[in-house]
């Protein structure tokens, strides 16, 4: 993040763009600063004019903070349509353009930057009528600015641009506002840029078409704000990742690939339940370290698993490449999603973090690893299958539709796919053969751990081990192989539980076993230096697809104890880089007991893993990729104005920014009566107990609208607004007479 700000001159200046390179068209505008102690403004912009024929201007104050191709998101704005005659952002000197709530300001210039690029994404790139412009930064359009020009009156900035939006008025021309820049501003407001129109203003107030954008960079704020990108305004191709928000391995990989991937921006278009009765969620996020979305939908049909078609969802897909210039989709993950993901104009590439959906039990085991599943074995898998719990709201044969549709779309489109390792594409094609005719690239997952090697703590034979059981724990992840070897390890080792969340903790409580709950990954260095384990157990029953945990293990010197399945098969040499077990609790007690015997079986693996090799890094995985779906620069700012959807959240807004105009209203008028006498003064004091109360009492029925969801369950906008007639009652009692009268 670089601060960005004006260089300030008095007089006639053209201002160099320290921001970026600009479009052809955007060059051509002139920018004049309008110097705080300019006698006639107006002079200074004629012979700025005349030396440049032709030329539309940017006008700008001292003290802007002036943000990445401002001038061209302007111009965009400016000739969006062609009554429009003049174009500002959003800036804080008035309540007519302001985004920032007052209690967080004044902003850092730093800050200011991330504000804008926050309503950059956050904004529907939209541009809406305001009755009046700034001087801070404010774009005009040749032929407009020509046509009041020669006869406007002499005066500050703000004077002369008053002056001409009265004379475009006149002329049926329109000043407009964008919601894709925010400038930040510096300094004393001047009072005339300050001052408004009080009934405008409080139109505006209750009305301001920028109420969600508001409230939603108001939120970030407060959680603090967060680094996001600005996909279509610089120069790098966008790419949009789709996956379902469970966390752990998957989440891990598309943040770290987007975080690696610099020559690219990459969006993650995330789904996830809402509570266990249904509801779900769709959220954008534009930077893989951001923890707000830009953008949010609730869809009212939910997608349990994977749908073969949803309107709704292909529409948020449409808005989402339209509005962000998306050229390629990754698939990580159908699960919440529909397969519209498949077949949107766009190149596309599947990555096989799992075997879903062509396994609807999302890993193949099934007495043993599946060598085939047919019509017949899906059904038989549905039924008795303990493993396969997770998605069942549909049938077998419907599941069957959905699997056979999924294959047809992808050698329809010729969509590519990507395994991380080659035993979870030799398993993909074996239970579904038609996949044997899709391209499948093996790349695996790039991991950057820079953990110092730990010694290994050698021990004599007989004497008991110190095991960890590293990771997350389910029934897939071993939990029950785990309880079953209780007894037989029990006078073998000491175990401990490191990371295996709830179901972890309950594990090693039942056993007698010691449990770290969760841990933060930059910890685990200093957790298992300190715990100084023989080896580490990796018990999963399913076949797993990589394993950043084997990963981590291997980066830390800790020889692994994993299952022969999947990836921990593929990856691991037994009796070199690890060892393997069939995956039942007798084979681990027999190798546990085979190894305390002997312990130069686990010296000679550490001794191999403290020169192994940790594999190819993020980078170069995402090079991998980028190989994959080659993508070239694209054209600063080519974004596309006007095409942002309102949704059925902005009524809700304006209902609550109006609440608080009659609040503040409310407010003013105890103060006026605070000022008449002391009989006065007394009935003042019970207003403002009233007042104090009311707003208490708004506070909980506003906690209320946060319960009802206004913000993201649209269909309750009837009950909230209930809420809030009844608050407009309470503060202004005229309302309800006036209700009574009519009726």
């Amino acid at each position: 993040m670089t601060r960005i700000k004006c260089l300030f001159a008095k007089g006639m200046q053209s201002i160099r763009n320290h921001n970026g390179p600009a479009t052809t068209d955007a060059a051509t505008a002139v920018q004049l600063v309008a110097s705080r102690d300019s006698a006639d403004f107006t002079a200074e912009l004629r012979s700025v004019a005349a030396a440049n024929p032709g030329r539309d201007v940017i006008v700008l104050a001292e003290g802007a903070v002036l943000p990445l191709l401002f001038e061209e998101r302007l111009r965009k704005a400016a000739y969006a349509g062609p009554t429009i005659a003049a174009a500002v952002p959003m800036c804080d000197v008035s309540p007519l353009y302001e985004l920032v709530g007052r209690e967080r300001r004044p902003l850092a210039p730093a800050d200011a930057i991330l504000v804008d690029r926050s309503a950059y994404c956050m904004g529907l790139r939209r541009y809406y009528e305001i009755p009046r412009i700034h001087p801070i930064c404010a774009y005009l359009r040749r032929d407009a600015l020509d046509a009041v020009l020669s006869t406007a009156a002499p005066g500050s900035a703000q004077q002369a641009l008053d002056g001409f939006v009265r004379g475009w008025t006149s002329r049926g021309l329109s000043c407009v506002l964008t919601d894709f820049l925010y400038v930040g501003f510096e300094g004393e407001v001047p009072g005339a840029v300050a001052s408004m129109d009080r009934i405008e203003e409080q139109a505006f107030a209750r009305h301001h078409p920028l109420g969600g954008l508001r409230r939603a960079v108001n939120e970030a704020l407060k959680n603090g704000l967060p680094a996001v990108s600005t996909p279509g305004l610089d120069t790098r191709p966008v790419q949009l990742h789709i996956m379902h928000y469970w966390g752990g391995g998957l989440d891990r990989w598309v943040r770290d690939f987007s975080r690696a991937d610099a020559s690219r921006v990459n969006l993650i278009l995330a789904t996830y339940r809402i509570g266990e009765n249904g509801g779900q969620r769709v959220v954008l996020y534009s930077d893989p370290s951001a923890a707000v979305p830009v953008r949010t939908w609730d869809i009212a049909r939910a997608i349990r698993s994977t749908a073969t078609g949803s309107l709704e969802y292909r529409a948020i897909l449409e808005q989402v490449i339209a509005e962000f210039d998306v050229e390629a989709i990754v698939v990580s993950s159908l699960i919440g999603h529909a397969l519209d993901a498949l077949a949107m104009p766009v190149k596309t590439i599947v990555v096989c973090h799992d075997f879903y959906p062509v396994c609807q039990a999302i890993n193949p085991q099934f007495n043993g690893t599946c060598v085939r599943c047919t019509a017949a074995d899906l059904a038989e898998c549905a039924k008795a299958n303990p493993l396969n719990r997770i998605f069942v709201d549909q049938t077998s044969a419907e599941w069957n539709e959905l699997r056979s549709r999924y294959v047809e779309l992808l050698l329809e489109r010729g969509i590519e796919m990507v395994a991380p390792s080659r035993s979870v594409e030799e398993t993909m094609k074996r239970i579904e053969p038609r996949l044997a005719a899709v391209p499948m690239h093996v790349i695996p997952h790039g991991v950057d751990v820079d953990y110092p090697r730990l010694p290994y703590p050698s021990y004599r034979a007989g004497e008991r081990l110190r095991l960890v059981v590293l990771g997350r724990l389910s029934l897939h992840k071993g939990m029950e192989l785990l309880r079953a070897a209780k007894e037989g390890l029990a006078p073998l080792a000491d175990i401990v539980v490191v990371g295996g969340g709830g179901n972890g903790a309950r594990l090693a409580e039942a056993c007698g076993w010691r449990c770290i709950e969760k841990y933060d990954l930059e910890d685990l260095p200093r957790i298992m230096a300190e715990l100084a384990p023989h080896a580490a157990i990796l018990a999963s029953i399913v076949p797993e697809t990589f394993s950043y945990t084997l990963s981590e293990l291997w980066a830390l010197g800790v020889p692994p104890l994993a299952t022969a399945l999947g990836s921990f098969r593929e990856r691991i040499v037994d009796g070199e880089t690890g060892l393997l077990f069939p995956p039942d609790a007798a084979s681990l007690v027999k190798l546990v007991a085979r190894l305390q015997c002997d312990p130069r079986v686990l010296a000679s693996v550490a001794e191999r893993l403290a020169t192994h090799p940790l594999g190819r890094t993020t980078a170069e995985m995402a090079a991998a990729y980028e190989a994959l779906v080659p993508l070239a620069p694209r054209p600063a700012a080519r974004f596309s104005v006007g095409i942002g959807h309102e949704n059925a959240l902005t009524e809700p807004y304006r209902h609550l920014n109006e609440a608080y105009a009659h609040l503040s209203q409310a407010y003013d008028q105890v103060r006026a009566a605070y000022d008449q006498g002391q009989e006065a003064r007394a009935q003042a004091s019970m207003e403002t107990a009233r007042a104090w109360e009311t707003t208490f009492a708004l506070d909980k029925e506003l906690e209320r609208l946060d319960t009802l969801g206004v913000g993201i369950h649209w269909w309750r906008w009837r009950a909230a607004q209930g809420v809030l007639d009844h608050w407009r009652e309470k503060i202004h009692p005229d309302v309800k007479k006036e209700a009574e009268k009519k009726k």
